[in-house]
């Protein structure tokens, strides 16, 4: 096999598995049905993924690094500090909206799979602790120097209200939460 059917093979499951396992969940996504739907052999699937388990974990990288290219450009042309640190609001609502109101992708797994393995916990840990980042390097450009301890408790109140609306958003299937917390939001950057 070469390596650019090799590469079209592994594509072919990427995206199969994507779009199952954010639509219909990691646990009702069975492996044959990644097989039927992406129409490659059972052998080709275990020649790029051992287990399921691995195939969760690519799926995972794969949307945190494409989570932060939409971040990224969603906010390019934005200053930095306040408008980006809103933007993140604007930014989880237009996914939400985009996706139908059925979740954060990384929340999803981890309300599915209570037991989740490491390696997933892991990735999932490292995105929302990228997200953190962003907001604590945003929320440096409105003080400088910034308290350590003002600077992350401003940014695990920001981070938790984004998720915290995020959740609600999607159990309500509107937008209202996203845009209240986004309100919330400019009223403690005020205080900064």
């Amino acid at each position: 096999m070469s390596d650019q059917s090799a590469v079209g093979v592994k594509e072919r499951i990427m995206n199969v598995a994507t779009r199952l396992f954010y639509q219909q969940g990691y646990r009702a996504t069975g492996i044959n049905q990644i097989i039927e739907e992406a129409q490659i052999a059972k052998s080709s699937l275990y020649q790029h993924f051992a287990s399921k388990d691995l195939l969760l974990d690519e799926y995972l990288l794969l949307e945190k690094a494409h989570w932060m290219e939409e971040f990224t450009t969603f906010t390019a042309g934005l200053s930095n500090g306040r408008e980006k640190v809103l933007a993140l609001f604007d930014f989880r609502r237009q996914r939400l909206e985009r996706h139908e109101f059925k979740g954060c992708t990384f929340s999803r797994v981890v309300y599915e799979l209570p037991n989740l393995g490491q390696s997933s916990a892991d990735i999932i840990r490292a995105h929302k602790n990228m997200v953190k980042s962003v907001l604590t390097e945003q929320l440096q450009y409105l003080k400088d120097p910034y308290p350590e301890t003002e600077l992350e408790e401003m940014t695990d109140l920001l981070f938790n209200l984004a998720e915290g609306a995020v959740l609600h958003a999607t159990l309500f299937s509107n937008s209202k939460p996203l845009e209240d917390a986004k309100r919330a939001a400019d009223k403690l950057l005020k205080t900064i």
